[in-house]
């Protein structure tokens, strides 16, 4: 979710929750290393999700590449995440113990909220560990002027998307670096039912039909297995 050239020419978008901030974080291990580094990850979560100032916290696995994971946290405001980063179990398990073992150093992405969290207390929720469901994050690069009308395009598929049987999680989020990228973070029972959205009317009125012509690349996506238990 790097710089396009576009940024600064589109504010950012409306949030739910302007100061949440969202963190995508990709690590990649070393060959061989790739159990100590899940070991490792797994091990963060538990510890991350019991601070203040943590709203959520989830770890994935690339499902054509088990070297590559990402983390998806959400965090309160910056100092919920500035606390986080300078935290001791961040220093001991990330820099001491995962670090070592991986290709490069972390990679990481911060975003903002675009969509309130699904609350309906009877939705089906994410497990890990499942070989079925399927965790994909699209993301999107608007050109310049366009990142309004994509925005919109896409807060229209929330609802009705959220209602198919075999959504589990559809949120969007906009790049804070440059605010011509967005993503989409879904969760899905099992390929069929993506397959299933992805021809949906809907998608393909307002995916294929407000937001494909106005990027400056063909959209592209992550597959991921959900690696940690979601709270709650």
């Amino acid at each position: 979710m790097g710089a396009s050239g576009a940024a600064g020419q589109d504010e950012a978008s409306p949030s739910p929750a302007p100061d949440q901030v969202t963190v995508l974080a990709q690590f990649v291990a070393k060959p061989g290393r790739e159990s100590d580094v899940c070991d490792v990850l797994l091990q963060l979560v538990g510890p991350s999700r019991a601070e203040s100032g943590n709203v959520s916290y989830d770890l994935h696995r690339l499902k054509n590449n088990p070297a590559a994971f990402y983390v998806l946290a959400n965090w309160r405001d910056q100092a919920a995440l500035d606390h986080h980063t300078a935290s001791e179990h961040v220093r001991t398990l990330l820099d001491e113990q995962a670090v070592p073992d991986l290709v490069a150093a972390p990679t990481l992405s911060y975003a903002r909220p675009l969509t309130s969290p699904d609350a309906r207390p009877d939705r089906t929720r994410a497990t890990a560990n499942s070989p079925a469901q399927v965790t994909l994050v699209p993301f999107f690069t608007s050109r310049p002027g366009a990142v309004d009308a994509v925005r919109r395009a896409h807060l229209t598929m929330v609802q009705p998307t959220r209602a198919e049987p075999g959504c589990l999680d559809y949120d969007l989020y906009q790049s804070r670096e440059d605010p011509s990228v967005m993503f989409f973070y879904e969760n899905w029972t099992d390929q069929d039912a993506l397959a299933k959205h992805m021809n949906t009317p809907n998608f393909y009125r307002f995916v294929r039909g407000e937001v494909d012509g106005r990027l400056v690349v063909p959209w592209t996506a992550h597959m991921m297995a959900m690696v940690s238990q979601p709270a709650g």
